[in-house]
């Protein structure tokens, strides 16, 4: 079986994840599957010693009831989601096949300030350095929530998957986007976001943003309008929108 192969294995290595004090059960019989990724797994920890009283959707993380088991990644992911260390396995992340991580920011100053990655450049930094490669990708604006038992590994390419949360676009799942694509709508929508139309309006309609349509001129907002209309309906564009920045700003 290769290794790295889920997305518990891929945030282990990424995170560099220690191991656990006690060394995982060996599990006799076969098609005894991980509770959490459905990878079968010849030993594992009992999934009674990962849930607390506290342990939220439960339904959302283990398949079954809480006699099964769970592979030493999960294991190790599981136990190591402390939100008094941040909380670090339900971080927005970006991770390579090669153990390659990043914890990017939407903002952009913030990224900066903190010397840290952000959405919108490293979309275009990965791209077409890593096509093809395994990535794991999770984009949400919410640090708390478990996410990584619902993501999905695949190549970086016209097919990638991402895990994408965000209440406010209505994200809360895999969506499978071209990355090439991905950037021509991010070029689209940061000019115009860079124009003064704020996102709200973007998603919609330019012609909301009156004052704005107005000080532009009615005939370039109706081309700016076209040029975004086009990208409105693709899976690409809910995302671009999430990560956008204001070309010029720091």
């Amino acid at each position: 079986m290769n290794a790295f192969t889920t997305p518990a294995d891929f945030i282990v290595r990424g995170l560099r994840l220690p191991a656990l004090p006690d060394p995982p059960h060996p599990l006799n019989g076969n098609g005894i599957c991980c509770a959490i990724t459905g990878q079968p797994i010849s030993e594992g920890y009992p999934v009674a010693d990962m849930v607390t009283e506290a342990t939220a959707e439960f339904l959302d993380c283990f398949r079954g009831g809480v006699g099964g088991y769970v592979s030493e990644g999960a294991a190790r992911c599981f136990r190591n989601a402390d939100p008094r260390r941040g909380n670090p396995t339900a971080r927005a992340v970006m991770i390579f096949a090669d153990g390659t991580y990043y914890n990017p920011l939407i903002s952009r100053a913030s990224a900066i300030a903190q010397g840290r990655s952000y959405w919108s450049g490293l979309v275009r930094e990965v791209w077409p350095a890593r096509k093809g490669q395994q990535v794991l990708i999770i984009l949400t604006t919410d640090m708390k929530r478990r996410l990584w038992p619902r993501a999905r590994i695949g190549a970086l390419g016209a097919c990638t998957p991402m895990f994408c949360y965000d209440p406010d676009l209505g994200l809360n799942g895999v969506r499978i986007v071209d990355w090439g694509k991905l950037i021509g709508c991010l070029e689209v929508v940061e000019k115009v976001y860079s124009l003064g139309f704020p996102k709200q309006v973007i998603e919609t309609s330019l012609y909301i943003a009156s004052k704005v349509a107005q000080g532009i001129g009615l005939g370039e907002t109706r081309a700016l309008e076209r040029e975004v209309a086009v990208w409105r309906p693709c899976a690409e564009f809910a995302i671009a929108l999430l990560i956008a920045q204001k070309k010029g700003d720091p």
